[in-house]
């Protein structure tokens, strides 16, 4: 093969780059000083992580609600309550053992950490 062909064959392969698709990790150990086992040699630190805001311990969520909670114990008649703005605070994390979702970067030095896998089996 002339060095030409080699050439153009290796223009086309960049033209068709590999598809970065989603995976699962093990945490090894939670935030803030995480590792993620990826797999059997490759285990990510928090250098290659980033994470969704949602999965981590003490994430705020302001909520807006509204209607009525009615209550059903007769000793405390037909209370009414009303709350416009309420702030929901998580308590659970990532704990060692979770499965986590992972989606990389195209280069593969990046991934982020979008939720807690759950499987049905």
């Amino acid at each position: 093969m002339d060095s030409i062909t080699t050439l153009a064959k290796m223009l086309k392969q960049n033209e068709n780059p590999k598809p970065v698709s989603m995976s699962t990790g093990i945490v090894i150990s939670s935030p803030p000083n995480a590792q993620i086992r990826l797999n059997d040699t490759v285990i990510l630190g928090n250098h290659q992580l980033v994470f969704a805001a949602h999965i981590l311990e003490d994430y705020e969520r302001e909520l807006e609600l509204e209607g009525d909670i009615k209550f059903s114990d007769p000793t405390l008649g037909e209370p009414t309550f009303e709350a416009k703005k309420v702030k929901s605070t998580t308590k659970d994390t990532l704990k060692e053992g979770d499965e986590v979702i992972l989606l990389p970067t195209a280069d593969e030095q990046l991934y982020f950490v979008v939720g807690k896998a759950v499987r049905f089996e």
